[in-house]
């Protein structure tokens, strides 16, 4: 990220910093959000299979119902959509943490 975004050396350098940040900061709010939809929703399902006795016909069924026995949303984590949101969001945190400590820097001077 240094070479992308290397010190700021004026407060127009900062002002485009800034609005980059606020553009991405979007961005990963966004994404952060969908992936904690997706989780809670795991979430959920594994407290539902784990309130159920493995011996119950609403457990045999549950399991048969879905892929080698797990969650259907379990297969979220695992889809090409997901890891690439999951890359997304940790290239923008990345991002992010830098665009910042920049603009931190420049403030200081």
């Amino acid at each position: 990220w240094h070479s992308l975004y290397p010190p700021i050396s004026s407060d127009g350098a900062r002002q485009k910093y800034k609005q980059e940040f606020d553009t991405d900061l979007k961005r990963y709010k966004q994404l952060c959000a969908e992936m904690d939809g997706v989780n809670d929703r795991i979430n959920q399902l594994s407290k539902q299979l784990d309130s159920i006795s493995e011996d119950s016909p609403q457990y045999q069924v549950r399991a048969l119902e879905e892929p080698r026995g797990h969650c259907r949303s379990h297969a979220a984590f695992q889809s090409p959509d997901y890891q690439t949101k999951k890359l997304e969001t940790k290239t923008l945190r990345n991002k992010l943490f830098h665009i910042k400590r920049m603009v931190s820097d420049y403030d200081k001077v």
